[in-house]
């Protein structure tokens, strides 16, 4: 799979819409820029292989909104591997949005609503309300070690995930993206 970040922390939160996101991401992708995540070969002749649908869950104009998107993958002239091409937005292996996992971590981190009501505004389930908060206890504590960890609270380290190269940073570090559980990606390299 190949990863794309640095364009979250440029956009607008309150008005994305996640499918019209991923549509521009998509429109203005050039596969020639990025080396084969298999293989490292700089400069394959990208062809597309073929495309798969997925769901795409975000949380919009306060409500849950379920796009049905179709990723791209691409397949390396040089290995004949195949990768998806995955923005930022996308977390590998989920269905939810990056942003919308950070919304219910953010609500409730910042306890202004009870777990109930918060899986009744997301439309998610406790346990996996507990899921993500584990998951992303763990990863904060990995990317900012345990003294950081300490010293910077959740709320504080969520409103400065969005404005920087964080997830991008995480990726390199863990070749995992941020939030991602399942832990088969392939290595991020820059172009």
């Amino acid at each position: 799979m190949i990863r794309v970040f640095k364009l979250l922390f440029k956009i607008n939160f309150k008005n994305i819409l996640a499918k019209d996101f991923f549509l521009q991401f998509m429109k203005n992708f050039n596969p020639s820029k990025y080396i084969c995540p298999n293989c490292k070969a700089k400069h394959p002749d990208w062809k597309k292989y073929c495309q798969y649908n997925r769901y795409l869950i975000n949380y919009e104009n306060e409500s849950v909104v379920y796009n049905l998107i179709s990723v791209t993958r691409y397949q390396c002239s040089s290995c004949g591997r195949t990768h998806a091409i995955l923005p930022e937005l996308i977390v590998p292996y989920r269905s939810y949005t990056f942003l919308f996992i950070l919304q219910v971590i953010k609500d409730y981190f910042s306890k202004s609503l009870t777990v109930s009501t918060i899986c009744e505004k997301y439309n998610i389930s406790v346990s996996t309300l507990y899921t993500w908060k584990s998951l992303f206890l763990l990863q904060k504590k990995l990317w900012l070690g345990l003294l950081k960890d300490i010293y910077i609270s959740s709320i504080q380290f969520l409103e400065s995930l969005l404005f920087t190269h964080y997830p991008q940073e995480f990726f390199l570090m863990t070749a995992i993206s941020f939030l991602q559980s399942y832990t088969k990606t392939s290595k991020y390299n820059p172009p």
